[in-house]
Protein backbone atom coordinates (compact mmCIF):
# COMPACT_ATOMS: atom_id res chain seq x y z
CA UNK A 1 0.00 0.00 0.00
CA UNK A 2 0.99 3.58 -0.70
CA UNK A 3 2.76 5.38 2.65
CA UNK A 4 1.14 9.18 3.27
CA UNK A 5 3.50 10.64 6.10
CA UNK A 6 2.35 14.28 4.88
CA UNK A 7 2.91 15.83 8.39
CA UNK A 8 6.22 13.89 8.51
CA UNK A 9 7.74 14.76 5.12
CA UNK A 10 6.47 18.74 5.40
CA UNK A 11 8.21 18.61 9.01
CA UNK A 12 11.34 17.58 7.05
CA UNK A 13 10.69 20.60 4.16
CA UNK A 14 10.41 23.13 6.79
CA UNK A 15 13.67 22.38 8.66
CA UNK A 16 15.80 22.32 4.97
CA UNK A 17 14.17 25.49 4.33
CA UNK A 18 14.79 26.88 7.61
CA UNK A 19 18.57 26.07 7.59
CA UNK A 20 19.38 27.22 4.23
CA UNK A 21 17.77 30.42 5.21
CA UNK A 22 21.25 31.34 6.40
CA UNK A 23 23.45 29.14 4.21
CA UNK A 24 24.19 31.96 2.21
CA UNK A 25 26.80 33.04 4.23
CA UNK A 26 27.52 29.29 5.58
CA UNK A 27 26.45 26.93 2.79
CA UNK A 28 24.94 23.56 3.37
CA UNK A 29 28.23 21.23 2.06
CA UNK A 30 28.03 21.30 -1.87
CA UNK A 31 30.58 18.10 -2.67
CA UNK A 32 31.29 14.87 -1.29
CA UNK A 33 33.02 13.40 0.90
CA UNK A 34 36.80 12.66 0.34
CA UNK A 35 38.94 10.33 2.43
CA UNK A 36 42.20 8.24 2.40
CA UNK A 37 44.25 10.43 -0.34
CA UNK A 38 40.50 10.67 -2.18
CA UNK A 39 40.29 6.80 -2.93
CA UNK A 40 37.32 6.95 -1.06
CA UNK A 41 34.21 9.04 -1.89
CA UNK A 42 31.34 9.52 -0.20
CA UNK A 43 28.36 11.26 -1.38
CA UNK A 44 24.43 11.58 -1.12
CA UNK A 45 20.72 12.65 -1.72
CA UNK A 46 18.08 13.37 0.39
CA UNK A 47 14.99 14.31 -1.19
CA UNK A 48 11.62 15.03 0.37
CA UNK A 49 8.32 15.27 -1.73
CA UNK A 50 4.93 16.53 -0.31
CA UNK A 51 1.96 15.73 -3.36
CA UNK A 52 -1.78 15.05 -3.72
CA UNK A 53 -3.24 11.84 -2.74
CA UNK A 54 -2.83 8.79 -5.13
CA UNK A 55 -4.47 6.37 -2.96
CA UNK A 56 -7.30 5.55 -5.59
CA UNK A 57 -5.87 6.97 -8.98
CA UNK A 58 -2.65 5.28 -8.97
CA UNK A 59 -1.24 7.26 -12.04
CA UNK A 60 1.99 7.48 -10.04
CA UNK A 61 2.50 4.18 -8.63
CA UNK A 62 6.02 2.66 -8.72
CA UNK A 63 7.07 -0.77 -9.15
CA UNK A 64 8.38 -0.53 -5.51
CA UNK A 65 4.47 0.39 -4.47
CA UNK A 66 5.01 3.98 -3.72
CA UNK A 67 3.25 7.37 -4.74
CA UNK A 68 6.17 9.32 -6.80
CA UNK A 69 4.73 12.51 -6.12
CA UNK A 70 4.81 11.73 -2.84
CA UNK A 71 8.09 10.24 -0.87
CA UNK A 72 10.77 10.71 0.78
CA UNK A 73 14.23 9.01 -0.37
CA UNK A 74 17.47 9.14 1.03
CA UNK A 75 20.52 7.42 -0.49
CA UNK A 76 24.15 7.25 0.05
CA UNK A 77 26.31 6.32 -2.75
CA UNK A 78 30.46 5.43 -2.16
CA UNK A 79 33.39 4.54 -4.78
CA UNK A 80 36.65 2.75 -3.41
CA UNK A 81 39.66 2.89 -6.26
CA UNK A 82 42.18 0.67 -4.28
CA UNK A 83 44.19 1.35 -7.52
CA UNK A 84 43.80 3.53 -10.97
CA UNK A 85 42.44 0.91 -13.31
CA UNK A 86 39.99 -0.69 -10.37
CA UNK A 87 37.05 0.88 -8.32
CA UNK A 88 34.06 -0.21 -6.71
CA UNK A 89 30.69 1.90 -6.55
CA UNK A 90 28.10 1.36 -4.14
CA UNK A 91 24.67 2.93 -3.59
CA UNK A 92 21.94 2.80 -1.07
CA UNK A 93 18.41 3.83 -0.65
CA UNK A 94 15.58 4.29 1.67
CA UNK A 95 12.05 5.37 0.41
CA UNK A 96 9.32 6.37 2.58
CA UNK A 97 11.77 5.86 5.19
CA UNK A 98 11.60 2.05 5.14
CA UNK A 99 14.56 -0.18 5.43
CA UNK A 100 17.37 0.36 2.85
CA UNK A 101 17.93 -1.40 0.06
CA UNK A 102 20.87 -2.04 -2.53
CA UNK A 103 20.54 0.15 -5.60
CA UNK A 104 24.08 -0.37 -7.13
CA UNK A 105 26.96 -2.66 -6.64
CA UNK A 106 29.56 -3.06 -8.92
CA UNK A 107 32.91 -2.92 -9.47
CA UNK A 108 34.75 -0.40 -12.45
CA UNK A 109 37.39 -1.67 -14.41
CA UNK A 110 39.55 0.30 -16.64
CA UNK A 111 42.09 -1.50 -18.26
CA UNK A 112 43.93 1.36 -19.60
CA UNK A 113 43.91 5.11 -18.56
CA UNK A 114 44.53 6.42 -22.17
CA UNK A 115 41.11 5.00 -23.31
CA UNK A 116 37.60 6.00 -21.94
CA UNK A 117 36.81 2.06 -21.84
CA UNK A 118 35.23 0.42 -18.76
CA UNK A 119 33.68 -2.88 -17.79
CA UNK A 120 31.39 -3.17 -15.03
CA UNK A 121 30.34 -5.99 -13.59
CA UNK A 122 26.94 -6.46 -10.25
CA UNK A 123 24.53 -4.55 -9.77
CA UNK A 124 24.93 -1.66 -13.18
CA UNK A 125 23.78 1.03 -14.07
CA UNK A 126 21.63 1.21 -16.95
CA UNK A 127 22.83 0.94 -21.01
CA UNK A 128 19.13 1.65 -22.07
CA UNK A 129 17.43 4.88 -23.12
CA UNK A 130 18.33 8.28 -21.48
CA UNK A 131 16.11 9.19 -18.90
CA UNK A 132 17.47 5.92 -16.12
CA UNK A 133 21.08 7.52 -17.25
CA UNK A 134 20.32 11.06 -15.70
CA UNK A 135 20.98 11.51 -11.85
CA UNK A 136 17.15 12.32 -10.98
CA UNK A 137 18.04 15.10 -8.48
CA UNK A 138 20.06 17.44 -10.69
CA UNK A 139 18.92 16.96 -14.07
CA UNK A 140 15.21 15.98 -13.33
CA UNK A 141 13.40 19.25 -14.83
CA UNK A 142 9.87 18.63 -13.01
CA UNK A 143 9.46 16.38 -9.93
CA UNK A 144 7.26 13.21 -11.86
CA UNK A 145 9.00 10.19 -13.76
CA UNK A 146 8.31 9.88 -17.81
CA UNK A 147 5.36 7.73 -18.26
CA UNK A 148 7.78 4.76 -19.77
CA UNK A 149 10.23 4.49 -16.29
CA UNK A 150 7.24 4.63 -14.23
CA UNK A 151 3.48 3.99 -15.16
CA UNK A 152 2.56 0.19 -14.72
CA UNK A 153 1.14 -1.48 -17.15
CA UNK A 154 -1.04 -4.96 -16.29
CA UNK A 155 1.39 -7.17 -17.36
CA UNK A 156 3.56 -8.83 -14.83
CA UNK A 157 6.52 -11.58 -15.31
CA UNK A 158 4.87 -14.32 -12.33
CA UNK A 159 1.24 -14.20 -13.79
CA UNK A 160 -0.32 -14.27 -17.03
CA UNK A 161 -3.42 -14.53 -19.51
CA UNK A 162 -5.16 -17.14 -20.46
CA UNK A 163 -6.95 -15.86 -23.27
CA UNK A 164 -7.54 -11.80 -24.75
CA UNK A 165 -10.54 -11.06 -22.11
CA UNK A 166 -8.22 -11.84 -18.93
CA UNK A 167 -5.77 -8.89 -20.32
CA UNK A 168 -9.09 -6.10 -21.63
CA UNK A 169 -10.16 -6.90 -17.74
CA UNK A 170 -7.03 -5.63 -15.97
CA UNK A 171 -6.95 -2.23 -18.42
CA UNK A 172 -5.96 0.58 -15.88
CA UNK A 173 -5.42 -1.66 -13.32
CA UNK A 174 -1.43 -1.57 -13.20
CA UNK A 175 -1.58 -1.70 -9.43
CA UNK A 176 -3.04 -4.19 -8.56
CA UNK A 177 -3.47 -6.72 -11.60
CA UNK A 178 -4.21 -10.50 -12.00
CA UNK A 179 -4.23 -13.46 -14.46
CA UNK A 180 -5.54 -16.97 -14.24
CA UNK A 181 -2.00 -18.23 -15.09
CA UNK A 182 0.86 -18.15 -12.38
CA UNK A 183 0.80 -16.14 -8.92
CA UNK A 184 -2.71 -16.05 -7.86
CA UNK A 185 -1.67 -13.22 -5.34
CA UNK A 186 -2.85 -9.18 -6.46
CA UNK A 187 0.36 -7.47 -7.18
CA UNK A 188 1.76 -4.44 -9.27
CA UNK A 189 2.63 -5.11 -12.84
CA UNK A 190 5.51 -4.00 -14.55
CA UNK A 191 6.72 -0.38 -16.50
CA UNK A 192 8.12 -0.54 -20.16
CA UNK A 193 11.06 0.60 -18.74
CA UNK A 194 11.93 0.16 -14.36
CA UNK A 195 13.26 4.09 -13.70
CA UNK A 196 13.56 2.38 -9.72
CA UNK A 197 15.32 -0.51 -10.12
CA UNK A 198 19.27 -1.54 -12.07
CA UNK A 199 19.82 -4.98 -12.95
CA UNK A 200 22.89 -7.08 -12.45
CA UNK A 201 25.14 -8.27 -15.09
CA UNK A 202 28.15 -6.58 -16.96
CA UNK A 203 28.43 -3.79 -19.34
CA UNK A 204 31.25 -2.46 -20.68
CA UNK A 205 31.25 1.13 -22.33
CA UNK A 206 33.48 3.10 -24.59
CA UNK A 207 34.11 6.89 -25.55
CA UNK A 208 35.57 8.21 -28.32
CA UNK A 209 35.20 11.74 -29.45
CA UNK A 210 31.58 12.12 -30.32
CA UNK A 211 30.86 8.79 -30.03
CA UNK A 212 29.72 6.20 -27.26
CA UNK A 213 28.78 2.71 -27.27
CA UNK A 214 27.51 0.49 -24.10
CA UNK A 215 26.26 -3.23 -24.54
CA UNK A 216 25.27 -5.39 -21.35
CA UNK A 217 24.64 -8.60 -20.46
CA UNK A 218 22.05 -8.95 -17.71
CA UNK A 219 19.75 -11.48 -15.38
CA UNK A 220 16.31 -9.46 -16.07
CA UNK A 221 14.84 -7.13 -18.51
CA UNK A 222 14.09 -3.49 -18.95
CA UNK A 223 10.57 -3.79 -17.24
CA UNK A 224 11.55 -6.74 -14.64
CA UNK A 225 15.30 -6.38 -13.46
CA UNK A 226 16.49 -8.38 -11.22
CA UNK A 227 19.60 -9.84 -9.18
CA UNK A 228 18.98 -13.32 -9.52
CA UNK A 229 17.52 -15.10 -12.72
CA UNK A 230 13.96 -16.50 -12.49
CA UNK A 231 14.03 -18.05 -15.88
CA UNK A 232 17.31 -19.07 -17.22
CA UNK A 233 17.41 -16.24 -19.97
CA UNK A 234 19.53 -13.12 -20.07
CA UNK A 235 18.89 -9.85 -21.85
CA UNK A 236 21.20 -8.08 -24.35
CA UNK A 237 21.27 -4.69 -24.60
CA UNK A 238 23.04 -1.62 -26.23
CA UNK A 239 22.91 1.37 -27.07
CA UNK A 240 24.80 4.28 -29.45
CA UNK A 241 24.91 8.46 -28.52
CA UNK A 242 26.32 10.77 -30.69
CA UNK A 243 27.47 14.75 -30.29
CA UNK A 244 27.20 15.99 -33.86
CA UNK A 245 27.53 19.18 -32.42
CA UNK A 246 28.23 21.16 -29.09
CA UNK A 247 24.65 20.73 -27.04
CA UNK A 248 23.16 18.20 -29.32
CA UNK A 249 23.35 14.72 -28.21
CA UNK A 250 21.32 11.92 -30.14
CA UNK A 251 20.94 8.42 -28.98
CA UNK A 252 19.50 5.24 -30.01
CA UNK A 253 19.31 1.73 -27.66
CA UNK A 254 17.68 -1.75 -28.38
CA UNK A 255 17.29 -4.55 -26.04
CA UNK A 256 15.86 -7.99 -25.69
CA UNK A 257 15.88 -10.60 -22.91
CA UNK A 258 13.06 -13.48 -21.40
CA UNK A 259 10.95 -11.73 -18.86
CA UNK A 260 8.67 -14.36 -17.99
CA UNK A 261 9.16 -16.43 -14.71
CA UNK A 262 9.78 -20.11 -15.64
CA UNK A 263 6.85 -20.84 -12.97
CA UNK A 264 4.70 -19.54 -15.88
CA UNK A 265 6.80 -20.36 -18.97
CA UNK A 266 8.76 -23.48 -18.20
CA UNK A 267 8.71 -24.51 -21.86
CA UNK A 268 10.10 -21.52 -23.60
CA UNK A 269 11.49 -18.25 -22.80
CA UNK A 270 9.21 -15.69 -24.23
CA UNK A 271 11.21 -12.48 -24.85
CA UNK A 272 10.60 -8.53 -23.93
CA UNK A 273 12.13 -6.60 -27.38
CA UNK A 274 12.42 -3.06 -26.93
CA UNK A 275 13.43 0.20 -28.53
CA UNK A 276 14.76 3.60 -27.77
CA UNK A 277 15.54 6.96 -29.33
CA UNK A 278 16.15 10.08 -27.53
CA UNK A 279 18.13 13.63 -28.22
CA UNK A 280 18.93 16.56 -26.08
CA UNK A 281 19.76 19.85 -27.29
CA UNK A 282 20.99 22.67 -24.83
CA UNK A 283 21.95 26.12 -25.35
CA UNK A 284 22.70 29.38 -23.35
CA UNK A 285 19.52 29.04 -20.73
CA UNK A 286 17.38 26.09 -22.89
CA UNK A 287 17.54 22.41 -22.75
CA UNK A 288 14.89 20.03 -24.34
CA UNK A 289 14.80 16.62 -24.59
CA UNK A 290 12.49 14.39 -26.26
CA UNK A 291 12.85 10.30 -25.57
CA UNK A 292 10.10 7.47 -27.48
CA UNK A 293 10.33 3.93 -25.87
CA UNK A 294 8.63 0.86 -27.91
CA UNK A 295 8.51 -2.25 -25.82
CA UNK A 296 7.11 -5.72 -27.01
CA UNK A 297 6.18 -8.56 -24.65
CA UNK A 298 5.44 -12.15 -26.00
CA UNK A 299 3.52 -14.80 -24.51
CA UNK A 300 4.02 -18.32 -25.00
CA UNK A 301 0.86 -19.07 -26.77
CA UNK A 302 -1.59 -17.21 -28.49
CA UNK A 303 -4.71 -14.64 -26.48
CA UNK A 304 -7.28 -16.25 -28.22
CA UNK A 305 -9.69 -15.88 -29.48
CA UNK A 306 -7.12 -13.05 -30.64
CA UNK A 307 -4.56 -14.21 -32.68
CA UNK A 308 -1.61 -12.37 -30.80
CA UNK A 309 1.21 -13.32 -28.95
CA UNK A 310 2.36 -10.11 -28.34
CA UNK A 311 1.00 -6.78 -27.03
CA UNK A 312 3.26 -3.29 -27.79
CA UNK A 313 3.57 -0.64 -25.77
CA UNK A 314 4.69 2.73 -27.33
CA UNK A 315 5.78 5.72 -25.15
CA UNK A 316 7.08 9.36 -26.33
CA UNK A 317 7.74 12.60 -24.14
CA UNK A 318 9.30 15.78 -24.34
CA UNK A 319 10.53 18.01 -21.81
CA UNK A 320 12.33 21.36 -21.38
CA UNK A 321 13.53 23.79 -18.49
CA UNK A 322 14.45 27.74 -18.92
CA UNK A 323 16.46 29.70 -16.39
CA UNK A 324 14.76 32.78 -15.87
CA UNK A 325 17.81 33.90 -13.61
CA UNK A 326 20.68 31.71 -12.48
CA UNK A 327 18.40 30.51 -9.20
CA UNK A 328 14.72 30.68 -11.28
CA UNK A 329 14.05 28.38 -13.48
CA UNK A 330 10.41 27.10 -15.25
CA UNK A 331 9.90 23.46 -16.76
CA UNK A 332 7.58 20.97 -17.98
CA UNK A 333 6.93 17.78 -19.64
CA UNK A 334 4.59 16.44 -21.75
CA UNK A 335 3.93 12.32 -22.15
CA UNK A 336 1.73 9.92 -23.91
CA UNK A 337 1.65 6.25 -23.41
CA UNK A 338 -0.33 3.92 -26.30
CA UNK A 339 -1.16 0.36 -26.40
CA UNK A 340 -1.75 -1.83 -29.50
CA UNK A 341 -5.04 -3.09 -30.05
CA UNK A 342 -6.55 -6.60 -29.00
CA UNK A 343 -9.34 -8.63 -29.96
CA UNK A 344 -11.32 -10.18 -27.39
CA UNK A 345 -14.78 -12.15 -27.39
CA UNK A 346 -16.90 -8.64 -27.71
CA UNK A 347 -14.58 -5.62 -28.14
CA UNK A 348 -11.61 -4.33 -29.80
CA UNK A 349 -9.46 -2.22 -27.86
CA UNK A 350 -6.03 -1.31 -26.42
CA UNK A 351 -4.96 -3.75 -24.26
CA UNK A 352 -4.55 -1.59 -21.61
CA UNK A 353 -5.73 1.91 -21.09
CA UNK A 354 -3.36 5.19 -23.30
CA UNK A 355 -2.15 7.62 -20.82
CA UNK A 356 -1.39 11.15 -21.39
CA UNK A 357 0.47 13.67 -18.93
CA UNK A 358 1.38 16.99 -18.61
CA UNK A 359 3.11 18.13 -15.64
CA UNK A 360 4.75 22.15 -15.11
CA UNK A 361 6.32 24.22 -12.63
CA UNK A 362 8.81 26.41 -11.35
CA UNK A 363 11.80 25.98 -9.17
CA UNK A 364 14.20 27.69 -7.26
CA UNK A 365 17.90 27.15 -6.12
CA UNK A 366 18.48 27.82 -2.70
CA UNK A 367 22.11 26.69 -3.58
CA UNK A 368 23.99 24.80 -6.26
CA UNK A 369 23.24 21.70 -4.81
CA UNK A 370 19.71 21.98 -2.68
CA UNK A 371 16.58 23.02 -4.89
CA UNK A 372 12.77 23.79 -4.16
CA UNK A 373 10.03 22.36 -6.84
CA UNK A 374 6.76 22.64 -7.35
CA UNK A 375 4.88 21.73 -10.06
CA UNK A 376 0.96 20.59 -11.36
CA UNK A 377 0.65 17.60 -12.94
CA UNK A 378 -2.38 16.55 -14.92
CA UNK A 379 -3.38 12.71 -16.19
CA UNK A 380 -5.52 11.26 -18.44
CA UNK A 381 -6.85 7.85 -19.76
CA UNK A 382 -10.13 6.16 -20.89
CA UNK A 383 -10.55 3.61 -17.88
CA UNK A 384 -9.97 2.95 -14.47
CA UNK A 385 -11.68 3.90 -11.42
CA UNK A 386 -10.48 7.99 -12.02
CA UNK A 387 -10.36 8.93 -16.11
CA UNK A 388 -9.09 12.38 -14.98
CA UNK A 389 -6.50 13.51 -12.14
CA UNK A 390 -4.51 16.80 -11.05
CA UNK A 391 -1.82 17.03 -8.59
CA UNK A 392 0.01 19.22 -6.79
CA UNK A 393 3.68 18.95 -5.29
CA UNK A 394 6.38 20.26 -4.02
CA UNK A 395 10.14 19.02 -3.63
CA UNK A 396 13.04 19.92 -1.37
CA UNK A 397 16.03 17.88 -3.58
CA UNK A 398 19.45 18.12 -1.69
CA UNK A 399 22.52 16.35 -2.63
CA UNK A 400 26.24 16.58 -2.13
Amino acid sequence: MLTARPVHYLLFLLSLVAAAGPAYAQPLPEGPIRAFDGRVTVSGEVIATVGSSDDITFFNYTDYEHNALHMMRLGVSGIYQPVGWLAFVGEVRSEDLEHPAPYAAYARVRPWRSHAFDVQLGLIPPTFGAFGRRTYGTSNPVIGYPLAYQYLTSLRSDAIPATADDVLRMRARGWRSSFPIGSQVQGPGVPLVSGFQWDTGVQVSWKSGSVELAGAVTNGTLSNPRVRDDNGGKQMSGRVAVTPAVGLIIGASAARGAWLSRTVAPDSRPAQRSLGADVEYSRDHWIVRSEIVWSRWAFPTALRPSDARALDALASSIEGRYRLTPRIFLAARADHLGFSELRGSVLVLPWDSPVSRIESGVGYYLQRNLVLRATVQQNWRDAGRVTHRTYLSGQLAYWF
